[in-house]
């Protein structure tokens, strides 16, 4: 790897069908997809791949990065997997980039799937999260809310250009991913499109929480100053929260609704949606799976 890609200092290792070879990671790992068993529901079966199937599914080569970022002044993990025709066509492919990456291992090869059953093109797959003996609370509170410019900094300077250096991304076509601290993350991130350099193409969150002591930057303000910057905004935008979710989810999703559809943005492709019978901890995966059928076909 040329130093020109990569301007920070990298450690990598390897875990390929489906095995984490590092113990604690497994035992993480392990935990992760008991936890997301735990959250299953109606809405998210009817809407997702057969379990069965999935499972038959050939887990991805992941390839694990952790780097000290300079922008948030900590580890960061990216989780990287490849479609499977990646080695045998010479083309760019659509790149989908998750925050909460230690949370969403699973979700790699049920976006794969997706591709092997021509509901999306091939893509790239992207996790951002931490080492996993973090304690995830604490820093993702650090990070997506309260720190959400410098790991957004980080996303740009450090994250993209290794990805897009490394393998054959099309940088023309990517896709933000976020949902509750990490929706409150994806919305900054959309606020900020004009500013930073419109980065992102799509544009997926769900249940973010964007009142105090939650929201540290007020994004209806960013929102507003999106707008005085630009009339036009030729991006894609789903959100959502769940129709069993508490009043303070329902109502940020209320306000950020209504202040986006009185602007009136040219170009801007903006779904949302209340997904019945689903709750703070299921409505992330209905979210991300008809975001990627919506915007990337």
């Amino acid at each position: 790897m040329s130093s020109d890609v990569v301007q920070f200092p990298v450690a990598s290792k390897t875990k390929t069908g489906g095995v984490v070879r590092d113990p604690k990671s497994l035992s993480s790992f392990i935990f992760l997809v008991a936890w997301m068993s735990l959250c299953s529901c109606e809405r998210c079966e009817i809407d997702s791949p057969d379990s069965r199937e999935t499972a038959k599914f050939p887990t991805e080569k992941i390839i694990d990065t952790t780097f000290i970022s300079a922008f948030v002044k900590d580890s960061i993990k990216i989780d990287i997997s490849l479609p499977k025709g990646y080695n045998e066509e010479e083309k760019s492919y659509p790149v989908i980039y998750m925050t909460d990456g230690y949370w969403r291992r699973a979700d790699h090869d049920t976006i794969h799937l997706m591709s092997d059953r021509h509901e999306i093109p091939d893509v790239i797959v992207v996790g951002v999260g931490y080492p996993d003996d973090y304690n995830f609370d604490s820093t993702r509170v650090r990070d997506l809310i309260k720190n959400s410019g410098s790991l957004f900094e980080c996303i740009k300077s450090e994250v993209l250009p290794y990805v897009e250096g490394k393998f054959r991304a099309d940088t023309a076509n990517r896709t933000l991913r976020g949902a509750s601290y990490g929706g409150y993350f994806l919305v900054y991130a959309f606020t900020e499109h004009v500013r930073q350099g419109r980065l992102f193409k799509n544009y997926i969150g769900a249940s973010a929480a964007l009142v105090p002591p939650y929201q540290h930057v007020d994004l209806l303000e960013n929102e507003r100053a999106l707008w005085e910057s630009t009339k036009s905004l030729p991006v894609n935008l789903y959100l959502t929260v769940g129709g069993n979710e508490t009043t303070f989810f329902r109502d940020s999703y209320t306000s950020l609704v209504n202040a986006i559809e009185s602007h009136h943005y040219s170009g801007l492709r903006f779904e949302h949606e209340i997904i019945p019978g689903t709750d703070h901890y299921t409505v992330w995966r209905p979210t991300l799976l008809k975001g990627l059928r919506t915007f990337l076909n």
